[in-house]
């Protein structure tokens, strides 16, 4: 029997990293970075090998992606030094036959900085390394919204830091996940991006309404600014949705998946069970 390939993971403890694991497990060994022991014994524990340290430290990648077949780096949203990373990735990740990048749907948004900055690491890896590296543009979790899914089921109120109109692309975090694996396994050419979209544009009008079907229960939707402290980019990025949206299609994922989850159906998870009052 072979030896089972080892697949190396920054930001391997946040909800990316998770999808990704999740999806690639049984077909790769996973060799995860841990920021600290509590992110680590986690990883150990569902059959991660684990590396502790930052992301940004060089022999900490160095560490990360010896001997690794390929690596999927995630650096999280926000992060101020991410092209400074990327430019390390380049570097330690050298050796890798394949490289997937988790950039977002439209990195060359100028007026969201976070967007751009993945933009930047993108031409860096690509001069790096053209022919071994992909790029996994990822339009916003449809996960994201469990904290404003479970206020609205108690209150009837989904309220969200933008126009209720804004129309945005939105994806499953499974369906993250399917296509990672796919791009990590298969024999498709690298050098490319692939958007990654499930649903190619809704507003919050019409979740609030799919929410109203699902729970029986109407669900209005309202606009509220972010709260006082909201870190400033952030608040750029819900100025950009306000006035742009961010829409994308769905061809892509489907050609790597198939048909993406149904909108509905991870909407339903993230509804809050209810108590049976019976019980």
């Amino acid at each position: 029997m072979g030896r089972m390939p080892t697949l190396a993971v920054t930001g391997a403890h946040g909800k990316t990293g998770q999808a990704v694991i999740t999806a690639c497990r049984g077909t790769w060994q996973i060799r995860a970075l841990a920021r600290n022991k509590g992110q680590a014994e986690r990883l150990h524990s569902s059959g991660c090998e684990v590396v502790i340290g930052n992301m940004a430290n060089s022999a900490t990648l160095a560490e990360l992606f010896q001997d690794a077949d390929a690596a999927y780096h995630i650096c999280p949203n926000f992060h101020p030094g991410e092209v400074e990373i990327g430019t390390l990735v380049a570097a330690k990740a050298d050796k890798v036959d394949r490289l997937v990048y988790h950039s977002v749907l439209h990195p060359q948004t100028q007026k969201m900085p976070h967007h751009w900055r993945k933009l930047l690491v993108e031409e860096i890896l690509l001069e790096a390394r053209p022919s071994k590296t992909t790029f996994v543009r990822s339009a916003p979790y449809i996960q994201n919204l469990k904290p404003y899914i479970e206020k609205a089921s108690g209150d009837g109120r989904l309220v969200l830091p933008y126009s209720v109109d804004a129309r945005t692309a939105m994806v499953d975090l499974l369906d993250v996940g399917r296509a990672a694996s796919v791009l990590l396994d298969s024999d498709l050419e690298a050098g490319s991006g692939w958007d990654l979209c499930g649903v190619a544009s809704i507003s919050h009008r019409e979740i609030a309404a799919l929410l109203t079907r699902l729970t029986r229960n109407t669900v209005t939707c309202h606009e509220e600014p972010a709260p006082d402290g909201t870190p400033h980019e952030v608040q750029m990025m819900f100025s950009y949705m306000n006035e742009y949206g961010l829409e994308g299609s769905t061809q892509q994922l489907r050609a790597l998946v198939g048909d993406p989850t149904p909108l509905e159906s991870t909407l339903q998870g993230l509804l809050p069970e209810l108590e049976d009052p019976t019980s």
